[in-house]
């Protein structure tokens, strides 16, 4: 058997004996929206096992999660969820103490549950557990080019050989897929990925050297949270369901991959809420709203040495900004409290006993100046120091000779510089400073 359909077969791929594709087959119902999506189901919102950590990813298609417990006991608890929202469990789902996964449908929707140990092992005692949505595409109702035949055919994957060759066939499919509506979405190797509302399209072509030499091909689909458009010349093109971010390069301009945006947002709603592009450090943006204030952030910047313009899009939910916006008034308002609690807190005092025969020359609530006879300036100050040292103050010395000195006093989160010039013939002049903390003489 080979490794392909080893893997086919641990998807929970099933021969459906489907014999060929009929030129006049109907496409079936048009691949999800989001909003479609989430009548079917939001895993965002699925019940989690008792004990659950906090996802590793919970999207409208996607959720991953570690809990305490068991594969059976996981599965079981999850086979449950879906049962009760009427979905219908696929036969030949396989769980052991090892493992556990298995296929459910509902209304033409795929999605696919597995439990598996977790591989923390500062985490003994606790389950993966992995939902993926995997969208209401009939993946054997896609186009296939000619003389083609079905190896296997199941709800998460469709896979088919010809004698064609592999750089031939690739060509085929893609224009076929392009026919159907799909939209280019991003290349991986032997895979292309296409785009049609929110379901991403994964078709592998390849040479089959376990097949006696023949062409498979394969299609795979998969449910996006989000539907973020790009344009069909890119390079590098990446998209992801956490982040529900798309990123990619272009040789095109700036201009174009606004224009691009303006044309593919604008029937839904979106308007942009500036008329040109602002600058965020080194990235021109533009922010886009729709009705239901959701929000899609573009950023664009060149990368001179590749010689492209890199781009990202980023969707969120009006709830998403919502949160955001919500935690920066609530740190904006906690900041604001900080500094008006310290503006009405009192500064702790220091008391600054001067040498005999010192001169005041300036004196504020965090600064006292004052004057000693000449060549006393060194000898003034080492006075000082030797009392804050004795207070606990910490001394960092940045330079102290005869003439003049620099030296830093901290303790907690305040601060005494203290400084002398004393040239020699005239008084030595002293300073005392404070920061976080009132200088006050000492007598008083």
């Amino acid at each position: 058997m080979s490794r392909r359909l080893m893997v086919a077969l641990a998807l929970g791929v099933w021969s459906l004996g489907f014999a060929g594709q009929a030129a006049d087959e109907k496409k079936g119902p048009a691949p999800a929206t989001v909003a479609d999506a989430v009548k079917a189901i939001d895993l965002s919102k699925l019940p989690l096992l008792k004990g659950a950590d906090e996802p590793n990813m919970r999207t409208v298609a996607q959720l991953s999660y570690n809990a305490p417990g068991d594969c059976k006991t996981a599965f079981e608890f999850q086979r449950k969820t879906l049962v009760d929202k009427k979905w219908t469990e696929v036969a030949g789902s396989a769980v052991t103490d090892q493992y556990a996964s298995g296929v459910f449908t509902r209304d033409g929707y795929v999605l696919s549950l597995s439990a598996n140990p977790s591989p923390d092992p500062a985490k003994p005692g606790q389950v993966s557990v992995m939902l993926n949505l995997h969208g209401n595409v009939d993946l054997k109702k896609l186009p296939l080019p000619g003389d083609t035949k079905v190896t296997y055919v199941g709800p998460q994957m469709a896979m088919y050989a010809t004698d064609a060759p592999a750089a031939k066939t690739a060509e085929a499919v893609r224009k076929l897929l392009l026919a159907q509506g799909w939209q280019p979405y991003g290349v991986a190797g032997d895979s292309i990925f296409l785009k049609q509302n929110a379901v991403r399209l994964t078709a592998t072509v390849m040479a089959a050297p376990g097949q006696g030499g023949k062409t498979s091909i394969t299609y795979s689909a998969e449910q996006l949270s989000a539907d973020v458009p790009a344009p069909a010349e890119t390079v590098q093109l990446q998209y992801s369901d956490s982040t529900k971010q798309v990123l990619f390069d272009t040789k095109d301009t700036e201009e174009n991959i606004i224009a691009f945006y303006r044309k593919a947002l604008e029937p839904a709603g979106w308007k942009a809420t500036t008329d040109n592009p602002f600058k965020v450090d080194w990235k021109n943006s533009l922010i886009y709203r729709n009705p239901a204030k959701d929000m899609l952030t573009l950023e664009m910047y060149p990368v001179k040495d590749e010689k492209v313009l890199r781009v990202t899009m980023k969707y969120q939910t009006a709830a998403e900004v919502a949160a955001i916006e919500k935690r920066i008034d609530e740190q904006i308002a906690a900041a604001k409290a900080k500094k008006e609690k310290e503006k009405n807190t009192p500064l702790p005092k220091v008391k600054i006993t001067l040498p005999a025969g010192a001169e005041v020359t300036e004196e504020t609530k965090t600064q006292i100046e004052f004057t000693v006879a000449s060549g006393k300036g060194k000898g003034a100050a080492d006075a000082l120091r030797k009392a804050l040292k004795a207070d606990d103050w910490k001394e960092e010395v940045i330079t102290a000779d005869g003439m003049i000195g620099e030296i830093k006093f901290t303790k907690d989160k305040q601060e005494i510089s203290l400084s002398y010039v004393d040239p020699g013939v005239i008084p030595a002049q002293i300073t005392v400073r404070g920061s976080k903390v009132e200088i006050e003489k000492a007598g008083r």
